[in-house]
């Protein structure tokens, strides 16, 4: 189990996506009907991407897996090439899928995952696909490959129903999937809720949120928030841009408000933190951030230049170095 975990975990670090795209309508027809938030990254020009390229040098290149990981010849930073992430968002039944386009050793992951006395993955076929599977604590968890291009991954009934999907045309709600085809195509890595923020809020969790304090009046305005996007361009400068869209205008001013003041909050903060570079060139990037109000619409935009944003990691990994040795 933890050699195929490390695995979709190298997956996922591929994220740091540079160029821009539109989504792969073959990951869009895997997505569950009623998915609210979608998020998706592309991989294949990431490493060409100045700040990948800064990271790559500064922190001394990236260390792929040694030992049986290393017999698979699978580099997920050349061989992937999108990440796909969808939820129906539903806290009653949470259940998630993440998916990925690229070139999959399926074989040899599949030899992996069931050597070993020990093993409890199991491998079987569904719909055409190579399933691997495993149930802890009562819950089934899968990985599947319905070819060597496309990998999915989440609850075994989810992977199922995805490899049912694949077959067929995309069917989540015209509106989302227009808006994740334009949100792709423009940005690097992107965010999109349809949902309410009310609505991915655990119910217990709303049952203990505070009743007074400035938090307490705050709440109100992120949770009448009826949906919200957001994504990241690489190049420079790196932008960064987010909506969310609030059930009034009058809420939308407010939330306009308390923005502008926590970023005015935050740059008081750093003036008590004299010496500390790292919060200092964070501090100054924020300050950066235009926040306005177009009707119901809370609309951020952040522009950083490439060399700024080198200063802030050089000034990161020397105090990252400092907190370990403490």
């Amino acid at each position: 189990m933890r050699q195929i975990s490390l695995v979709l975990g190298f997956l996922a670090c591929g994220a740091c996506a540079v160029n821009a795209f539109a989504v792969d309508p073959r990951l869009m027809n895997l997505v569950m009907p009623d998915a609210k938030v979608l998020a998706g990254a592309n991989i294949t020009s990431s490493i060409s991407s100045p700040t990948a390229q800064f990271l790559i040098t500064q922190f001394g290149g990236i260390q792929l897996p040694t030992g049986p990981l290393s017999t698979l010849g699978f580099n997920p930073l050349q061989d992937v090439t999108e990440l796909l992430a969808a939820t129906s968002a539903n806290p009653a039944s949470p259940d998630a899928l993440v998916l990925a386009a690229g070139t999959f050793p399926v074989d040899k992951i599949t030899a992996l995952a069931t050597s070993g006395p020990n093993t409890k993955w199991q491998v079987s076929t569904y719909g055409g696909a190579t399933l691997l599977s495993i149930t802890s604590k009562n819950k089934a968890t899968a990985v599947a490959f319905p070819n060597n291009s496309i990998l999915i991954a989440g609850s075994l009934g989810s992977v199922q129903a995805a490899i049912d999907r694949s077959t067929g045309a995309n069917s989540i709600d015209p509106a989302l999937a227009l808006a994740v085809n334009n949100l792709s195509s423009t940005e690097d890595e992107w965010l999109i809720s349809s949902a309410s923020v009310a609505a991915l809020i655990p119910s217990q969790a709303a049952t203990g949120a505070p009743t007074a304090g400035p938090l307490a009046q705050v709440l109100p305005l992120l949770q009448s928030i009826q949906g919200f996007s957001g994504g990241v361009k690489f190049g420079d400068p790196v932008t960064l841009t987010g909506q969310a869209t609030e059930n009034s205008p009058q809420n939308a001013g407010a939330l306009t408000a308390v923005i502008k003041l926590g970023l005015l909050m935050v740059g008081g903060l750093s003036s008590n933190q004299s010496g500390n570079q790292e919060l200092a060139g964070l501090v100054q990037i924020l300050q950066n951030t235009q926040v306005t109000a177009n009707g119901s619409n809370v609309n951020l935009s952040l522009s950083v230049p490439e060399a700024q944003i080198e200063t802030l990691l050089k000034n990161v990994r020397p105090a990252a170095a400092r907190s370990r040795s403490n």
